[in-house]
């Protein structure tokens, strides 16, 4: 049995039956909505925006500065986000916890969802989960967050306004002593027709390297959400990763929301019409 507390049920003989407990009623919801009624014609989507551990987990055997790295969520990228939404008057669901409790851009059967070792780090908490253990951090993490971006989206295309959905996120500059040159990088999976353009206006307009596909692609399976939350409903998307080292300072963050969402604006102006 994992370290989670237990609630009784009711299993399908009729007997008594336990799950484990995620989340406790004391805890913050799993997800954050922002602008929701916005009008602006981009869906933001933020799945490693936070970095609390549920009260259930303790500190899941990590420090305090083990729960301020890139292994537990994407520095600097709910801040991005919520300048994002402000400056394009559009939604954006944020996903509170760390991704060491359950990595949302994961399927539950994915060795990636509940890493054990990460960076150097090992994740003590997820050492010895149980199959029920993962449906329980499933149903209540991941769920709650796939569930609101589906309802705004679904709303959404029910209004008939064009819209694109757009996932934000933050990597290292360096990852086992490889230093990555690119400052931004935009990935995509089989629709690529909304990234190459914003790679287009960032070669054009600014000095940054800019990666393609790059520092991630799906070979590395992090595509998960854009394709079942856009490209399965043929949705234009893009995935957007900034370098966190230039995420770090509000001065940052203000110079690359101005720079993102004039690229998205610039991207809405000709083919979101």
């Amino acid at each position: 049995m994992s370290d989670s507390k237990q609630r009784r049920g009711q299993s399908t003989t009729g007997g008594a039956s336990f799950a484990p407990v995620v989340l406790e009623p004391s805890d913050p919801p799993p997800v954050e909505t922002l602008n929701r009624h916005g009008k602006g014609p981009f869906l933001l989507g933020c799945e490693h925006a936070g970095n609390k551990i549920p009260s259930t987990l303790g500190r899941m055997g990590l420090t305090e500065t083990e729960l301020t790295r890139h292994i537990a969520w994407d520095i600097g990228a709910r801040r991005l986000t919520e300048r994002l939404s402000d400056q394009l008057d559009s939604p954006a669901v944020l996903q509170r916890y760390s991704r060491l409790v359950y990595d949302c851009n994961m399927t539950v059967e994915h060795e990636g969802a509940f890493v054990v070792e990460t960076d150097g780090t090992h994740v003590a908490a997820n050492e010895k989960l149980t199959a029920i253990d993962r449906s329980a951090r499933e149903r209540e993490i991941y769920r709650p967050f796939h569930q609101c971006l589906t309802a705004l989206i679904e709303s959404r295309r029910a209004s008939g306004q064009c819209f694109a959905f757009v996932a934000i996120h933050s990597f290292n500059e360096t990852v086992r002593g490889h230093h990555r040159p690119w400052q931004v990088g935009f990935i995509y999976n089989q629709q690529s027709a909304m990234s190459k353009d914003l790679i287009r206006w960032f070669r054009q307009n600014t000095n940054h390297e800019v990666g393609d596909n790059e520092p991630y692609s799906p070979v590395d399976a992090v595509d998960h959400t854009i394709r079942v939350q856009a490209e399965v409903r043929d949705i234009p998307y893009t995935m957007i990763e900034v370098r966190n080292d230039l995420l770090r300072s509000d001065t940052g963050i203000a110079h690359w929301a101005d720079l993102i969402a004039r690229s998205l604006q610039a991207y809405a102006d000709t083919k979101l019409r």
